[in-house]
């Protein structure tokens, strides 16, 4: 009996030697086919300069990630491997799967841990929570060695984080670095960027100006220069009278005059239904609209026909006017927006404005005067704060 225990040990033995060579070995074909596909699509992604070409590189990732996953399906779940399929996982914006897997990886304290970590730092920015994936990222920032994904935090971090201390810090960090790979030198301009709006809430605008012109003179793209210019151009109208709103089509209301609205604080929301920060940004607005409505306070929202239509649960293409028009009042009926919705035929609308991105608001003081423009969804005590003062102010 003790004989064939014996046996039985040294087979079992002979088998988990063989299994966890065998592991090591498709562990490290699958990491190099991993690298190998990841510089490619990385090459790739560095030359996207239209729309349609970051649709064709999509594509072309899916198909390259879902290859390589059929590729390692049978392969032990061993640390390594999994970690490389949530990345892909990840990359197939597979989100629940991914996260599953890491979350099993790293409740076992896996040796690779800052690696595995930082793919749930990477799911957490896609699900936007900020706040979690910085708690986590600090923590491992300097054990990272992959610098796309140390960029693709800094970038996220200094972008959309709500706090601007945090903001500031990740802005700065991805501006003094040595080197900045692939496609992220791209979105150094933005950096600027971040700081300038930190230094323009701050009320620093000589701070904001320079920050503004430096990030002009650091960017060689015609549209991220373009972008800067504006935001630039926004700060000379500060205490000018606002400029009047040009819509053929209203909903929630009669056309309004800013000049009949004076003794009101106003804001005019630039905003799309296509755009995923403006629909962050409109239960905000709604709350602010329904708490300050009969406190001399109003919200309109101007937007522009586009030919095409698309929202969080409806992507109709191109349409036309009519269709286009049915389709935003019945957005604004699903997000309950109960304030006046000013909607322009024509870009022009926009352009007096300097409108360089969406969302962006500018706040309108009680003298019908500009008082300050903010591109962008975050801040959202800012935005409050900002409006409690203009209804204090005489």
């Amino acid at each position: 009996m003790v004989k064939y225990k014996n046996i039985f040990i040294l087979v079992f033995m002979a088998i988990f030697l063989f299994s966890c060579q065998t592991g090591k070995e498709d562990a490290k074909q699958f990491s190099d086919e991993y690298t190998k596909i990841t510089e490619q699509l990385r090459d790739k992604r560095g030359k996207v300069t239209t729309r349609d070409d970051y649709v064709g590189f999509k594509e072309d990732r899916k198909k390259a990630y879902e290859t390589l996953l059929k590729q390692f399906e049978k392969s032990p779940a061993i640390e390594e491997i999994e970690i490389l399929r949530s990345k892909l996982l990840l990359g197939l914006e597979k989100l629940d799967e991914a996260e599953k897997k890491i979350d099993r990886v790293l409740a076992k304290k896996p040796d690779l841990i800052a690696q595995a970590k930082m793919v749930k730092v990477r799911i957490l920015i896609e699900r936007k929570k900020y706040g979690e994936a910085y708690d986590i990222f600090k923590d491992i920032e300097s054990q990272i060695t992959d610098l796309y994904d140390l960029f693709e935090a800094y970038y996220y971090l200094g972008s959309v984080h709500e706090d601007d201390k945090v903001k500031e810090e990740y802005s700065r960090k991805f501006l003094e670095a040595k080197l900045i790979p692939g496609h992220y030198v791209k979105f150094k301009a933005f950096m600027y960027s971040n700081l300038a709006k930190i230094a323009k809430q701050e009320g620093d605008l000589d701070k904001t100006r320079r920050l503004f012109n430096e990030g002009i003179a650091d960017t060689k793209d015609e549209r991220t220069k373009t972008y800067l210019e504006k935001s630039l151009a926004q700060l000379d109208y500060y205490g000018q009278q606002a400029f009047p709103i040009s819509a053929l089509h209203w909903v929630n209301s009669s056309p309004l005059k800013l000049d009949t609205l004076k003794g009101d604080v106003v804001i005019i929301s630039f905003w799309a239904p296509w755009c995923p920060g403006c629909r962050t940004l409109t239960p905000t607005l709604v709350e602010m609209y329904n708490e300050n409505k009969d406190k001399g306070f109003t919200i309109i929202g101007l937007t522009r026909l586009y030919g095409k239509y698309e929202d969080d649960e409806v992507d109709k293409g191109k349409v036309g006017k009519d269709e286009e028009l049915e389709l935003i009042k019945k957005y604004l009926e699903r997000k309950k927006v109960s304030y006046p919705i000013a909607i322009a035929d024509e870009k022009s609308a926009l352009d007096k404005y300097k409108i360089s991105a969406l969302p962006t608001l500018v706040f309108i003081d009680k003298k019908g005067n500009i008082d300050y423009t903010k591109i962008g969804a975050g801040s959202i005590p800012f935005i409050k704060n900002k409006v409690k003062e203009l209804l204090e102010k005489i």
